[in-house]
């Protein structure tokens, strides 16, 4: 019998971004996030990247992780395994 066919293959978890504007507003979908782009070019587009693939290693299946990205304090916060219902702070 061979091995690899008997071990189970683990699904990645579900990592997601959110962008909160600075009056508290949260981004979440590709389309708002366009909208106002260059509010966020101070982020290092390969390090979040990087940050994605990092959690969706860690994150079970059954939860998500979340990377929040606040305009105002220039901050990037990362939530691992909440619930899927999980929404960060709005000010951070």
């Amino acid at each position: 019998m061979d091995p690899l066919s008997s071990t189970p293959i683990r699904e990645f978890g579900l990592v997601t971004t959110i962008h909160i504007l600075q009056g508290g507003e949260v981004i979440r979908s590709v389309e708002e996030y366009l909208k106002v782009e260059d509010r966020f070019s101070w982020v290092d587009k390969a390090l979040l990247v990087s940050k994605i693939l990092q959690l969706r290693r860690l994150t079970d299946e059954s939860k998500r992780s979340v990377i929040a990205i606040y305009e105002e304090s220039r901050l990037i916060k990362e939530f691992v395994n909440v619930e899927k219902e999980f929404t960060p702070l709005v000010y951070c």
